[in-house]
């Protein structure tokens, strides 16, 4: 499996930004990546390619479902370390059936997150707007509660 640094270096800023805002933060499992925050865990996913399309720019994620019942939140960390989605693993389970199945591991699903305009994009097009769990590091408006 190649190591993605970029992403890497991404959630490597966020857990450094998380805790010099007095977070705190503890890892509790390498694969899938756990983190207790505050003592909630949240499985944090980094990705650090994005492609372009006519609607704009779109990160492409997975979630596999099983770690849905051991997490209440999913971050998924965009363009910088400093901004970020925040799913309940609830929001996530509700959609796993309109997710595309990946094909290379059972249980897991795919989608897309349109970060220019805050939404979900899941099989056959659909899209749901997310502005509710957009959160940032820099403003204090958007901080995440946990």
């Amino acid at each position: 499996m190649t190591r993605n640094t970029q992403a890497e270096e991404k959630l490597e800023g966020f857990i450094s930004k998380l805790e010099s805002l007095g977070y705190r933060v503890r890892e509790v499992q390498k694969k899938p990546q756990i983190y207790s925050i505050n003592g909630e865990l949240v499985n944090i996913r980094s990705r650090s390619k994005h492609k372009e399309a006519s609607i704009g720019r779109l990160f492409w994620y997975s979630i596999a479902f099983n770690v849905l019942h051991e997490v209440k939140w999913v971050i998924y960390l965009t363009t910088e370390s400093d901004y970020f989605i925040k799913f309940p693993s609830s929001f996530l389970e509700n959609l796993k059936d309109r997710m595309y199945p990946d094909r290379n591991k059972a249980g897991v699903g795919v989608f897309d997150i349109d970060w220019d305009n805050l939404m979900i994009v899941l099989k056959q097009g659909e899209t749901i707007r997310i502005n509710e769990y957009y959160h940032n590091l820099i403003d204090e408006d958007y901080y995440p509660f946990f």
